[in-house]
């Protein structure tokens, strides 16, 4: 192999490692945070169940923060517009089979 394919190799699986170091960095810290600040306000207040409740929506922001890292999820973009487009183009191609149809028969 050559120098260059080794280099190219060597920076592919550290950009795969910072990859997956940030994703376990940012579930830690989303989980962490809200356990965190439930187990403060049961503490405040003398409950139990706050402590659960932020349990689940610390695993929820883990996983929006695991979406927006992977790609999967882009924050502040309008999901409507795509959806009309592809709507969109669904009934172009649909359209455009009618009017093929209708010219064979």
């Amino acid at each position: 192999m050559r120098k260059r394919d080794d280099d190219k190799n060597r920076r592919e699986i550290m950009t795969a490692l910072a990859m997956i170091l940030q994703i376990g960095l940012a579930i830690l810290v989303c989980m962490a945070m809200s356990l965190g600040i439930g187990w403060y306000l049961d503490k405040l207040f003398g409950t139990k169940f706050i402590l659960i409740i932020f349990m689940i929506i610390g695993m929820l922001a883990s996983i929006r923060s695991m979406m927006v890292l992977t790609g999967k999820y882009k924050p502040g973009s309008d999901t409507k517009t795509t959806d009309t487009k592809r709507e969109k183009s669904m009934l172009e191609q649909y359209r455009d089979y009618e009017l093929k149809e209708d010219k064979d028969n």
